[in-house]
């Protein structure tokens, strides 16, 4: 137990001053492998007044989930998701409909909710952050009862992130190959999607269910979407020439993808789609292949997470 501040005789005062319990869980095999160094950045950068800290590592697939359970059971305060969106995803899903914070380190690939939440890339700038961070709530989504914090897509980047599945070579050129390979390959299909209210019967090449705005990478498929309005944005690009999908990619990086001929895009707090033959559906980017109905439902307010200080 370290010690964090003289001996305070006022019990209330002693308590609202202790230090906060934060645990790390670190996949060690995500995607930049930058945090094998964690236990240094953290000794290093981290506010050692202000947090008591741990270290965990997961051993398989669902091992940070049952990590961040255990946590929680064990009074830690903060549980930080130390990798990419699918770390994100595993530790949040344990987390939603909690008191306990999520906290987020950036070692994955793409760091899609990383990037928008303002983290960057850098862990040790990172862990910098929670010096002074603040707690904001946002909201989740679920598909067919899964959760998902960032974004849910069906279709094309289904695929890729189901080609990805698997494969040890991580980064910028891996997707980006495999996303080629996907455009290249991947038809369109016929979709009934029902948005609250209203029905679309449309040819599809990929739907993105979008919480948050922001792919990894900066590729923003949705930058109307706000991760605490109780609203999905959903953004459909509909069957058009392979080189339009191509062309559109530098306008997500300038957030004109609505732009683009080819996409519709709407706000709604259910959807449903539903396609014939299996769907190829990627949570945060973990690839599924799902039969049946899409059913996507908004939990409002359903996650605590720090955020750097405005």
């Amino acid at each position: 137990m370290q010690e964090s501040h003289p001996v305070i005789k006022n019990e209330l005062l002693a308590y609202m001053l202790r230090p906060q319990r934060i645990v790390f869980i670190v996949n060690p095999k995500a995607g930049t492998n930058l945090q094998k160094h964690i236990r240094d950045s953290v000794d290093k950068h981290l506010n050692h007044k202000k947090f008591e800290y741990g270290i965990w590592l997961t051993e398989q697939e669902g091992h940070a989930a049952e990590l961040a359970e255990k946590a929680q059971k064990e009074g830690y305060e903060i549980v930080v998701a130390v990798g990419g969106d699918g770390s994100i995803n595993e530790v949040g899903s344990a987390l939603v409909g909690s008191e306990t914070i999520l906290g987020i380190i950036p070692a994955g690939s793409g760091n899609g909710l990383a990037m928008h939440l303002g983290y960057g890339r850098d862990i040790d700038a990172a862990i910098k952050i929670f010096n002074t961070a603040e707690v904001r709530t946002i909201d989740c989504g679920t598909m067919n009862g899964r959760l998902f914090i960032n974004i849910a897509g069906v279709g094309f980047d289904g695929l890729v992130s189901n080609l990805m599945k698997g494969s040890h070579w991580r980064g910028f050129l891996p997707y980006f190959l495999k996303s080629v390979e996907a455009g290249l390959s991947y038809t369109s299909r016929n979709c009934r999607i029902e948005l609250d209210d209203k029905v679309l019967d449309l040819n599809c090449f990929a739907i993105s269910i979008a919480n948050g705005p922001m792919y990894g990478y900066n590729f923003q498929i949705a930058p109307d979407a706000r991760l605490d309005d109780g609203l999905f944005e959903v953004v459909i690009l509909k069957d058009a020439p392979r080189w339009q999908y191509f062309a559109a990619i530098p306008s997500m990086l300038n957030s004109k993808i609505y732009d683009a001929e080819f996409v519709e895009h709407y706000a709604a707090r259910r959807v449903k789609i539903s396609a014939e033959g299996e769907n190829h559906v990627h949570l945060d980017g973990e690839g599924i292949i799902v039969d049946g109905d899409l059913n996507f439902e908004m939990r409002p307010a359903a996650l605590k997470i720090l955020v750097p200080k405005l």
